[in-house]
């Protein structure tokens, strides 16, 4: 019988000698073949000294410091406890430093682009996105999917802080609940709040709204946490008792959610931006 064989230049066999030496010893000292590092979706910046944790809360194992000022890569985001921090957030990063996976808290975590930022593991799917109602105008869905552009990213509410729309030359948008209608509107002629607001949006009637509309206590007494307004998205039924939102809540930040109409102080006015 004849065996046949592929022949082998001198300089080729201590070659494969030598790796297979190697991963021999990786192997037997149990350090195995290094795996390449995983992916960021996002990166950020630490507003404060972060502690990477084992889970998502501040009684779970600190596993590592990430120094403030410092670059974070973040490979997927997962709820956890509520922060009130430089942001008001109950979202965690899932990242690695210094060789420990864990989650830091993104009340201290500023990420100016989470386009990329998915949920960890396979948790439930988001509620979809209610339909616009039929015949809905350009302008009106382009408000809509303005204001979808910071729910996209899971963006932190804050008083104080500043974040990008969807526009190419990266102006931003103070990220509370008017600044996320500013941005929304692509308002850019003054620093818009609950308080101003009524200088680019008229009263209409509950049963005249629309997507894309507004709902929110407005003018002068609205200041600070004695305001809010949302983008009104549709009613959930024919009975106009609840509708759809899109807003920077404090507590929660950027979100799609469901609001009765008349059940707290903010929701009982409707408007509409001048000229529509």
């Amino acid at each position: 019988m004849t065996v046949e064989t592929t022949a082998q230049t001198p300089a080729q066999t201590p070659v494969r000698r030598t790796l297979g030496a190697s991963a021999a010893l990786l192997a037997v000292a149990g350090l195995g073949l290094a795996a390449a590092p995983a992916a960021s979706a996002a990166e950020g910046t630490a507003t404060a000294d972060l502690s990477v944790r084992a889970e998502t809360n501040t009684g779970s194992a600190v596993l590592a410091t990430i120094p403030s000022g410092a670059a974070v890569d973040v490979q997927c985001q997962a709820a956890g406890e509520h922060i009130d921090g430089t942001y008001s957030t109950d979202q965690w990063g899932k990242v690695t430093h210094d060789g420990q996976t864990g989650y830091v808290s993104r009340a201290y975590l500023t990420i100016l682009d989470a386009n990329g930022l998915v949920a960890c593991g396979e948790g439930e799917a988001p509620a979809p996105t209610p339909a616009p109602e039929p015949g809905i105008s350009a302008d009106r869905q382009q408000v809509l999917d303005r204001g979808r552009h910071w729910v996209q990213q899971g963006l932190p509410y804050s008083m104080e802080a500043y974040a990008p729309g969807p526009d190419a030359d990266g102006y931003q948008f103070r990220t509370d609940c008017s600044g996320m209608i500013a941005m929304a509107y692509n308002l850019r002629d003054q620093s818009y709040s609950t308080v101003n607001l009524p200088e680019k949006f008229h009263e209409i009637d509950k049963n005249d709204l629309q997507p894309g509309d507004i709902v929110g206590n407005l003018g002068p007494g609205s200041a600070g946490a004695n305001g809010h307004v949302v983008i009104f998205n549709g009613w959930t039924d024919e009975s106009k008792t609840t509708f759809h939102t899109i807003e920077q809540a404090g507590g929660v930040g950027a979100t799609e959610r469901t609001a009765t109409w008349g059940a707290d102080f903010w929701n009982q006015h409707a408007y509409r931006l001048n000229g529509w």
